[in-house]
């Protein structure tokens, strides 16, 4: 079973896979003291399985409301596991949590497609592809 754990109780313990998963994104949109600070402001939470340590396996999660259709969804931001029996126990509960939070949806961006097909086992689908061009930037002073 998930449970939420208090970010300070449990911030030792899990920065090292936070910062695992940070270095290996191939975007940096956020900073792991982001996460941080959206749990200590309760923004989001930090989720470990009650058979695991947290530096075993944790998540951090925060529900999000659409703005026009008002449907609520619980967005998976990070997740960390030592190995796959880990990761089924934190994937398994997620719905769980998310339906008795009036989610209608669970969503995680990653960048690895490895992630997404492992997703798609416990029935995630594939929403939205990325499409990037890589160019070479002018100098600023020639436009």
């Amino acid at each position: 079973m998930l449970s939420i754990r208090p970010v300070k109780e449990v911030w030792e313990e899990i920065l090292p896979g936070i910062m695992e998963v940070w270095k290996g994104l191939p975007w940096k949109d956020w900073i792991p003291e982001d996460i941080y600070a959206s749990c200590l402001s309760g923004h989001s939470v930090v989720l470990t399985h009650s058979d695991m340590d947290p530096q075993t396996a944790f998540g951090v999660v925060r529900m999000d409301t659409c703005e026009q259709t008002g449907r609520k969804n619980l967005f998976l931001w990070i997740a960390w596991c030592a190995n796959e029996e880990g990761a089924e126990k934190v994937y398994r509960n997620l719905d769980e949590i998310a339906s008795q939070n009036g989610c209608s949806s669970i969503d995680f961006i990653t960048g690895s497609p490895e992630l997404v097909k492992y997703g798609e086992r416990f029935g995630y689908d594939k929403v939205m592809y990325e499409v990037r061009k890589e160019i070479v930037p002018l100098p600023i002073d020639t436009l």
